[in-house]
C-alpha cells in the first residue's frame, strides 16, 4: 500500500516539474526566437519571464539571485530554457495524439484560483500571472495525455486477488473482500501513472539540449 502511494507521490512531483517548464502565452509576434521545438517558437520574451518568475520564487524565499551577465545568470538561463525546451515537446507530443488545451480552458482554470489576478503591468506581476497561466497549461495536457492513454487500462477481481495473496502481509488478518474495491482502485492508479511515466520519458528522450544565443 505505502508503495502504491509513493508511485503516486512521485507522479505528483513530476507534474509539478513539467507544470514548471510550462510555456507561456506568445504575446510578441516580434520577439525574436531563442530556440525553435516541433515548430513551436520559445522566444527571448518566454525566457525572460520564465527567468524573472525564478527571480521572484528566489525574493519569497529569502534567497540570493545571480546577476545580470554573471555565469550564475547564464546558468539559471539554461534551466529555464530547457524547461521550455521540455513543456514545447510535450505539447507537441500531445497534439501528435490529437490534444489542444484552449485558452478559454486555461482562463477557466485560472479563475478557479483563489486569490490570483492577471492584472497589471509590472514585469513581475506579468511572469507570475504568466506562470500561473503555464502550470494550468501543462496540468490539463497532462490530464488530457493521461485519460487518452489509459482509457483502456482494467484491473480485473483476478489481478487483485492475486496481487493480494503475494502481498498477504501487508492485510493481514483482513480478508480479501474487505479490501477487493481499494486494491483494484489502486492498481489501476499504478498501472495508469506507469503508462504517462513511460510516455513522458519517450518525449523528453527525444528533446534537444538548450543553446542560448549570444
Amino acid at each position: 500500500m505505502r508503495r502504491l502511494l509513493v508511485v503516486a507521490a512521485v507522479l505528483a512531483v513530476a507534474a509539478v516539474a513539467v507544470a514548471i517548464a510550462a510555456i507561456v502565452r506568445d504575446d510578441g509576434g516580434g520577439d525574436k526566437a531563442v530556440q525553435t521545438i516541433a515548430g513551436h517558437r520559445i522566444t527571448q520574451n518566454h525566457l525572460e519571464l520564465t527567468v524573472e518568475h525564478f527571480h521572484e520564487e528566489a525574493d519569497r524565499e529569502g534567497k540570493p539571485f545571480p546577476a545580470k551577465g554573471t555565469k550564475g545568470y547564464e546558468r539559471v538561463e539554461k534551466i529555464a530554457l530547457g524547461l521550455l525546451i521540455d513543456q514545447a515537446a510535450i505539447q507537441a507530443a500531445a497534439a501528435r495524439l490529437g490534444i489542444h488545451v484552449t485558452e478559454a480552458q486555461i482562463d477557466a482554470r485560472v479563475a478557479a484560483r483563489p486569490g490570483e489576478s492577471e492584472a497589471g503591468a509590472d514585469v513581475r506581476v506579468k511572469a507570475e500571472a504568466a506562470f500561473t497561466r503555464a502550470t494550468e497549461r501543462t496540468q490539463l495536457i497532462i490530464e488530457a495525455v493521461s485519460r487518452k492513454l489509459t482509457a483502456g487500462i482494467r484491473v480485473r477481481p483476478a489481478q487483485a486477488r492475486t496481487y493480494y495473496r503475494a502481498h498477504r502481509g501487508l492485510y493481514r488478518a483482513t480478508p480479501f473482500p474487505r479490501v477487493a474495491a481499494s486494491l483494484r482502485s489502486q492498481l489501476l492508479s499504478l498501472r495508469r501513472n506507469a503508462v504517462l511515466a513511460a510516455w513522458l520519458a519517450k518525449v523528453r528522450s527525444g528533446e534537444p539540449r538548450p543553446r542560448l544565443r549570444g
